[in-house]
């Protein structure tokens, strides 16, 4: 085997040029996990043995040759539905995830544990290759509260543009973005439907980080290439890195071990946790002080009820995801914790009703609604259906009374398509958001108590995407 053990303190600047703007779009997220408390160095065990080179001092960083990163890559390639490949841009990705960055990837690979399980149930169903769950960690680092630059939230990184068209639902007090399960099974749809518009997982990754109309504009300049490689002097800067930084992470997570890098545990696995659904309003509050399970806990296992309510259901049950310990105490105690201090979730109830009572209306003087009624063809998908008239899953799913997101050839759906609205409409809008403003506040405020919002707020700064901003359409 062909490597040298360095020590990471004596390790030299690359000589490629661009090695600091690279690592900076790379490495800005993993820093991000800094920033969080719960993954913060306390709330993991400590690396363990790496299995390969456990003689190895930990501070000790093996390089391979050129020709060992290529054979490693290729042999991955045999395995994959991706066209792996080893080259410069790559190999400038690698060195970031197992030199400069290797301690926060020796907790990343421990947060593997924690959602790779989550990401496989999904991407089964939706037939996406499972090397493509590597795409979360050059989004978010596995953080389910991570912020991009450019304002892209959670462990996928949805703008809140596209998000909506996925049917997930972003309010002052939800962020169904940060819920890992909602926004694991947007990403599976979205990435099949870019997989569906180009036919290759490396153009629809390439359309996940810019767009697809970013990738369509660089098909047209490479004459109409469709390789990736052929495009790319076409695409965004970014996104010229983004397969190069797919490739190098997916090269990372199967050779971490021959790279001296040691997962760090964190304090729950997939296994260890479940979900239940609520049925009627809580709070964060009422859990732990009824169950006992600890607030950070709470907090982090449903980071997507952001002042730490979670509302009465409207149609189908809201769900929280606890420790399995807390799961069978929270089903005999259900109707206690609900009772439990009312006080605690009324005033959180009246704000949240009149925010969203405030937003719903908002969104339909915004923009005006036509009524249409949509027959669909074979094989269209819901997330299609919504693209196509500018409105959201979870709208579709809503005004039809649909049990599932699934459709059938055939099948009539009511669709109020957004028009253009002008005059009195334009002050109409303008008096919601101001009055919205103000609840917004007043919400705030009287969530200041709770940890969880000023959170929620600081992540806007704390976190951080690297790179420039995207253009996801």
């Amino acid at each position: 085997m062909q490597f040298v053990a360095i020590s990471s303190v004596s390790f030299g600047a690359e000589s490629d040029s661009t090695s600091n703007s690279r690592a900076s779009r790379v490495s800005e997220m993993l820093d991000s996990l800094v920033t969080t408390t719960y993954f913060q160095d306390e709330r993991f065990s400590p690396a363990g043995k790496s299995g390969t080179y456990d003689y190895l001092p930990k501070e000790f960083i093996p390089q391979f040759s050129d020709s060992v990163y290529a054979s490693r890559i290729a042999n991955l390639a045999r395995n994959s539905e991706f066209d792996l490949v080893y080259n410069e841009h790559v190999r400038g990705y690698i060195r970031v995830y197992a030199v400069d960055k290797r301690k926060f990837v020796s907790k990343v690979l421990g947060l593997t544990h924690i959602y790779f399980p989550l990401f496989d149930e999904s991407f089964r169903k939706y037939g996406i290759p499972p090397e493509m769950k590597n795409l979360a960690i050059v989004e978010s680092a596995l953080n389910p509260t991570a912020v991009s630059r450019a304002g892209a939230r959670g462990l996928w990184q949805f703008m809140s543009g596209t998000g909506k068209m996925y049917g997930l639902h972003s309010s002052s007090f939800i962020e169904d973005r940060y819920d890992p399960n909602k926004a694991t099974v947007a990403a599976s749809e979205h990435l099949r439907d870019l997989h569906d518009m180009f036919g290759d997982w490396f153009l629809a990754l390439a359309a996940y980080n810019a767009g697809p109309g970013a990738v369509q504009r660089a098909i047209r300049k490479a004459g109409g290439a469709r390789d990736y490689w052929e495009i790319w002097p076409y695409l965004p800067q970014e996104t010229r890195g983004y397969v190069p930084a797919f490739i190098a992470v997916t090269y990372v997570m199967n050779y971490y071990r021959e790279h001296n890098i040691r997962p760090a545990q964190p304090g729950y696995l997939y296994s260890e946790t479940g979900r239940v659904p609520v049925r009627d309003a809580l709070t964060f509050e009422q859990l732990n002080e009824v169950l006992g399970v600890p607030m950070e806990d709470i907090r982090f296992l449903n980071p997507q009820y952001k002042a730490g309510l979670v509302p009465a259901p409207e149609s189908r049950p809201n769900m929280i995801r606890l420790p399995k310990q807390y799961i069978q105490t929270f089903l005999q105690k259900e109707q206690n914790i609900y009772t439990y201090k009312p006080e605690l979730v009324a005033e959180k109830t009246r704000l949240y009703t009149m925010v969203r009572d405030i937003e719903r209306k908002d969104e339909v003087i915004s923009s005006g609604r036509g009524r249409k009624s949509h027959v669909v063809s074979r094989g269209e998908t819901i997330s299609r259906v919504a693209r196509k008239y500018g409105v959201s899953v979870s709208q579709i799913i809503d005004w039809n009374n649909l049990k599932s997101s699934r459709l059938k050839s055939g099948q009539k759906l009511v669709v109020f398509k957004a028009i253009n609205e002008r005059g009195s409409g334009k002050s109409s809008v303008s008096k919601l958001k101001g009055k919205k403003s103000k609840l917004k506040a007043k919400a705030s405020k009287s969530s200041g108590k709770s940890k969880t919002l000023k959170k929620s707020k600081g992540g806007k700064k704390a976190g951080k995407k690297g790179g420039a901003k995207k253009k996801r359409k």
